[in-house]
């Protein structure tokens, strides 16, 4: 009979340790993520509600690397707002982001889009693209996000939002569509229930797994909606 001798206990060892490392992730990612803060707030006359919220943490050390060798990158961010207590979304919106690095002017273009807003700007370093593409910045209604308006959002409801974050999408069909999307003659450009494009932008933008280098799912926390008071005139 053979005996199994220490290289045998070292391997059966390794293996055992190899394979409480592989399940671990597993079962992390079937915990929910802890929802996220996130600010919403009304314009002044009460029309349009807007979103601030950060999600830097989609963008892991691997794209910043790519990012830092001038590789061309494109975040997009899709979310669906919905009230305390409801199972249906109140409105919808999305923000798209493609990052190139322009060699003789060794900087960073940024091309934002938006249903408020499209815009075009130059940033240095990696952080200035993370602030443009990976957070929502809430010091102003210039800077935050569309998320819907009057007629969508009812007043004195606690929001939260539900979310998607893909780095370099591999489907054209999902930057296109959300291009056609935002780009829309409507009164704020966000998709609704009864909108023709909400099934679509449900269903497929915030459903789509695998169809990213990297995704991130998150939630935030329920939060009443700010009322700014009138400018002094």
């Amino acid at each position: 009979m053979r005996r199994h001798g220490p290289r045998w206990a070292g391997w059966w060892a390794g293996l055992c340790v190899a394979l409480a490392l592989l399940v671990r992730p597993v079962a992390a990612q079937n915990q929910e993520p802890t929802p996220r803060d996130a600010l919403f707030t009304w314009d002044e006359a009460r029309r349009y509600l807007y979103l601030g919220v950060s999600f830097r943490d989609a963008v892991d050390d691997s794209i910043r690397q790519k990012l830092r060798r001038g590789l061309p990158t494109t975040i997009v961010l899709t979310a669906a707002i919905y009230p305390v207590g409801g199972t249906q979304p109140l409105s919808t919106t999305a923000q798209s982001c493609k990052v190139t690095w322009h060699v003789w002017e060794e900087i960073y273009i940024v091309e934002v889009t938006r249903p408020n807003a499209s815009r075009v700007e130059k940033t240095l370093t990696v952080n200035g693209v993370l602030r443009r593409c990976a957070e929502v910045q809430a010091t102003q209604t210039r800077g935050l996000l569309l998320a819907g308006n009057a007629a969508q959002i009812p007043f004195g409801v606690p929001l939260f939002v539900k979310a998607k974050v893909q780095v370099n999408p591999m489907s054209p069909e999902l930057l296109s569509k959300i291009k056609r999307w935002v780009s829309r003659p409507t009164g704020t450009a966000t998709a609704a229930p009864g909108d023709a494009l909400f099934s679509t932008f449900t269903g497929l933008f915030l459903q789509r797994i695998g169809e990213a280098e990297r995704e991130l799912d998150f939630s935030t926390k329920p939060v009443l909606p700010l009322i700014p008071k009138p400018r002094a005139r």
